[in-house]
This record gives structure tokens, C-alpha cells and sequence, in this order.
């Protein structure tokens, strides 16, 4: 909680900005055994506005990295490490990243 504090934020901005329910923001908080998934985790760091080395710090005590040869992780690198903090920006570049892998994927008019 001291991120939160220390960036200037309220818990219910934070939970409210990474689309977080309250009850799981809560528990992630309250609960040391809890371990949320990765998503959360970068929902949080997005949130949190991180940087890059306080984004490493926090996936790692949740037991997670951002792995180079995943492009999501990738996005949510170079989105980090260029202060990019907008969901919908995030949002559009991982449709484009995955329309790139797979073009089909979308296309169900077969």
C-alpha cells in the first residue's frame, strides 16, 4: 500500500482505474497468502503508474516476470518504460499485436 500512498493516489482510485473489484483489491491488500494473477498485477502497475524498475520489484513478489518472447509482456514493457499509462492505448496495441500473430483469429465469417 505504501505505492499507493506514496504515488499520490486513493485505494478506491487505484482499484477503480485497474477495472479491479473491490473485494479482490481488498484481499489482494489484506491477504499476505493471496496471489493474483499476472493480469491484476499489471492492471495495478498500469494504475500505480510504475516505472519500470518498481513494475520488475512488484511482479516479482507476486512470483511473476515480463517474459521478452511474449508479446503482451512486451507491450506492457515498452507501454512501462515509456510512461504510457492509458488503458485504451494499451488495449488497441495488444489487437494489433495479436491481429499481426494470428489474423484469423477474429474472422469467425467462415
Amino acid at each position: 500500500m505504501h505505492l499507493i500512498w506514496g504515488k499520490g493516489f486513493s485505494e478506491i482510485q487505484i482499484y477503480k482505474t485497474a477495472n479491479i473489484d473491490r473485494r479482490l483489491f481488498s484481499k489482494i491488500r489484506s491477504d499476505a497468502d493471496y496471489h493474483p494473477q499476472k493480469q491484476t498485477i499489471l492492471s495495478l502497475i498500469i494504475a500505480l503508474h510504475l516505472n519500470m524498475e518498481e513494475s520488475s520489484d512488484l511482479l516479482a513478489r507476486a512470483g511473476f516476470a515480463l517474459s521478452p518472447v511474449n508479446p503482451i509482456d512486451t507491450i506492457y514493457q515498452f507501454c512501462i518504460e515509456n510512461a504510457i499509462y492509458d488503458f485504451g492505448i494499451i488495449d488497441e496495441l495488444i489487437y494489433e499485436q495479436t491481429e499481426t500473430i494470428n489474423p484469423y483469429k477474429a474472422d469467425t465469417s467462415y
